[in-house]
């Protein structure tokens, strides 16, 4: 993977690897579990997420929503968010490096932010 990829394009890549492992329910249990979840704690559909390096300084926010089940397009910016989510920029990194073994498992992506509300 381009080592040059904009922090929008990770986050972007994020969440098109969250998309990807939801729409295999079949596959991983879990990922039911993690769908109504976000139903659950996003009655709107509006999430925002931090990013940050390594030492916790905010490199940007960005704005997605939650639609049938999948993440919608990501926006630069915090639009209203119903739950903020705060992801370091070397996870990012990690996920779109493995993107395989991440879609394979899941459970190993950051679904922190659910339980936050």
């Amino acid at each position: 993977m381009n080592d040059e990829l904009s922090d929008l394009d990770l986050v972007k890549w994020y969440f098109n690897v969250c998309n990807t492992a939801l729409a295999t329910p079949d596959a991983n249990p879990v990922v039911s579990l993690i769908e109504s979840l976000v139903v659950k704690a996003t009655p709107n559909r509006i999430i925002a997420l931090e990013l940050v390096d390594d030492e916790d300084r905010s490199l940007g926010h960005y704005t997605t929503r939650f639609v049938d089940g999948q993440f919608g397009p990501v926006e630069a910016g915090e639009r209203d968010p119903e739950t903020r989510f705060t992801l370091r920029r070397s996870f990012l990194r990690s996920v779109v490096d493995d993107s395989d073994h991440y879609i394979e498992h899941p459970e190993r992506l950051d679904w922190s932010w659910i339980r936050r509300v």
